[in-house]
């Protein structure tokens, strides 16, 4: 047979999703690893999608979208995120990995360096050399994990074509602060780049320190906006999301998209034009008080325990933590977790390799099971402290 595409042996399965399944071997693990909310989704979002199939809603939408959709998605982007968009600047996508995959699709070509701020998610980079492009890491450290124009321009090349920030980041559940996006959206609007935001998170936020970087007009001919329902309102199964830029990139990106998918699922479509209603809102803010009850007692636990934060994540639902004092590194850390205390977290090498000494733990469960997950962390870390002694 003739050779698949060249660029595949580059590419493996998610450490994140290969570490979560490990983990599964062992019975009864209490699992701190995936971004899954525990909550349902919104009963009104449910009871749209009940009625579409009961109204045989079942058929082709238009490739950008259902236009009730469509006047959904653009009332919640005015309303909750103040991002004013019109209705030939909007895409409705299979996703927030859809709307990802046809913009990196439509910006690059052989040989063009995409920045990836790290630590990050784990699904940019293979779709980067998916298309004969390079992924260039951004090292944070040095900020606390938040992106800076100084550190942001030592990477830039002639080569450089796109940037991609993702802010509430995953897995630190850092927000750029108001003064260094300010500064980042000065900075970025002198030069030729294109940004990809990743504001999936954007609405699990425990700080009135945001703004989304669409809320910058000097921004705007650069400016693709990804998002999703999938972490906000918990519909991580629905696969549906939107993707915003100006209305001459959004044609463009119109042509990579109705390829890749047609259009995304009409029965989710029509449930999402209950994102709006009042009761999926009532839900949403309870679902984040819970959230950041759970992120406060988690940091409390952890800091007393003796790891380091740089600095408390003011959103998402992720803590991403140095376990450089207990002498292991994050991959041996997180194995002797599940294998001696049946917890399981991620290690950060899962993030890029140069954080093998971090860990990433996902706050999204049921409060009485966090507290048992933290008892046991505390009962390994003591145990560790012990070895440490003993030697």
């Amino acid at each position: 047979m003739k050779a698949l595409n060249t660029q595949l042996p580059l590419i493996t399965t998610s450490k994140i999703r290969q570490f979560d399944a490990w983990c599964s071997r062992f019975e009864g693990v209490i699992k701190l690893t995936l971004g899954q909310p525990l909550f349902p989704t919104p009963s009104p979002i449910k009871a749209k999608a009940k009625e579409a199939i009961d109204r045989d809603i079942t058929r082709y939408t238009p490739n950008v979208g259902a236009a009730e959709t469509i006047d959904s998605v653009l009332q919640y982007c005015r309303e909750r995120l103040n991002l004013h968009y019109g209705h030939d600047e909007i895409l409705i996508t299979v996703g927030s990995s859809e709307a990802l995959t046809a913009s990196l699709r439509s910006l690059l070509n052989a040989g063009d360096e995409v920045l990836i701020p790290t630590p990050a998610y784990p699904g940019y980079e293979p779709l980067i050399n998916l298309y004969n492009a390079s992924a260039v890491h951004v090292d944070t450290r040095s900020d606390r994990f938040e992106l800076t124009p100084e550190t942001l321009q030592k990477y830039i090349t002639p080569r450089t074509k796109c940037l991609i920030i993702t802010d509430p980041n995953n897995p630190t559940g850092i927000l750029i602060n108001r003064k260094n996006r300010d500064r980042l959206a000065d900075f970025l609007a002198e030069t030729d780049l294109y940004i990809i935001a990743d504001e999936v998170y954007n609405r699990i936020i425990y700080t009135d320190d945001y703004r989304s970087f669409g809320t910058y007009e000097k921004l705007r001919k650069q400016l693709i906006i990804v998002n999703s329902f999938s972490k906000s309102h918990s519909m991580t199964g629905w696969r549906i999301g939107f993707l915003l830029a100006e209305r001459n990139l959004t044609k463009e990106l119109m042509k990579s998209h109705q390829y890749y998918v047609t259009s995304a699922c009409s029965v989710t479509q029509y449930a999402i034009q209950a994102i709006n209603d009042a009761q999926t809102e009532r839900e949403l803010a309870a679902m984040v008080r819970d959230y950041r009850a759970c992120r406060d007692y988690a940091c409390r636990c952890l800091n007393e325990y003796g790891f380091t934060t740089p600095q408390i994540p003011q959103g998402a639902f992720y803590l991403f933590v140095s376990v450089d004092k207990f002498g292991l590194d994050g991959d041996s850390f997180a194995r002797r977790l599940v294998e001696e205390q049946g917890v399981a977290i991620i290690p950060g090498s899962a993030f890029s390799d140069s954080y093998k000494n971090y860990v990433r733990i996902s706050y999204c469960v049921d409060f009485e099971i966090l507290k048992k997950a933290m008892e046991k962390i505390k009962i390994m870390v003591t145990n560790l402290m012990t070895e440490s002694i003993n030697r």
